[in-house]
């Protein structure tokens, strides 16, 4: 059936599609079944966050919450997605194609939500493993030390004043970044074991913003969850619409933009298959 599926193809798609298959597999004599991305596991814990989105308590706009929630045990990529990587998706029909190409070992940026979601059902169906993309508090958790966030824990704000530090914020943490895309790997490991993080590129996440209300006491009465945009990690958090490829020409929803857009994925703790 594989062999019918590439007779069609031009020479160079159907190498894209071979070494997509070889990229799944690092042992060339393992089943394509047994193996993924290199990955490294996340232990459970606790993150404590702000979310994005709109909060309303006696119908004025308020600033959210901060809050603590626990995380399960997860395992990540240890690098981002690459453009190589993502190709051998392309070519095998799972995803579709986007600007930036060439450069193999690059990270895949030019990447929407939509993308991102395609690749990790296609890698899911490849390999028999539960890929998907990270909740933010699971990014920020394997981020560790290199989370940048823009919402400084400051209490008696309004939301126009946090949002004007969270610009102050955001670029003064981007000041510190040096930009230009480099191979995985070039920026090294955070004490979690993963690699370029915070480093220009900005991760897709499957968590949304957030629609609210709340009770006098600060606590969520309910909460709708506006999934049209979704929350890029990064060197600060920013909400994205979701079909958006490039952010710094537009679509950010809340937050400074993203440079670049790109992804890593993760699957649940536990046996490799």
């Amino acid at each position: 059936m594989r062999r019918k599926a590439l007779t069609g193809m031009g020479l160079g798609a159907a190498a894209a599609v071979v070494a997509g298959f070889y990229l799944l597999q690092p042992d060339p004599g393992a089943p394509l079944r047994t193996r993924g991305p290199a990955t490294v596991e996340i232990p459970g814990g606790e993150v404590s966050f702000r979310p994005i989105g709109n909060f309303q308590r006696a119908g004025k706009t308020v600033s959210a919450p901060y809050r603590t929630e626990a995380v399960a045990p997860f395992h990540i990529m240890v690098h981002q997605v690459t453009r190589a990587e993502y190709q051998a998706c392309v070519a095998a029909g799972g995803c579709a194609p986007v600007g930036a190409k060439g450069g193999g070992s690059l990270p895949q940026t030019h990447v929407s939500w939509v993308d991102a979601h395609a690749y990790a059902v296609w890698l899911a169906a490849g390999t028999g493993q539960a890929w998907r993309l990270p909740t933010a508090q699971e990014w920020q958790m394997a981020a560790a030390e290199r989370f940048g966030d823009a919402l400084p824990e400051r209490t008696g704000l309004d939301p126009g004043q946090r949002m004007l530090l969270q610009y102050a914020q955001g670029t003064l943490l981007r000041g510190r970044v040096r930009y230009g895309l480099q191979s995985a790997g070039s920026y090294g490991l955070n004490s979690m074991g993963v690699a370029d993080l915070s480093r220009g590129v900005w991760e897709w996440t499957d968590s949304c913003m957030e629609n609210a209300t709340l009770l006098p006491d600060g606590r969520l009465a309910e909460v709708d969850h506006y999934c049209g945009a979704r929350i890029a990690g990064g060197v600060h958090r920013a909400a994205v619409i979701d079909f958006v490829r490039d952010a710094s020409v537009g679509g950010c929803a809340v937050g400074l933009p993203p440079d670049y857009l790109g992804f890593r994925l993760v699957r649940p703790a536990g046996p490799e298959w």
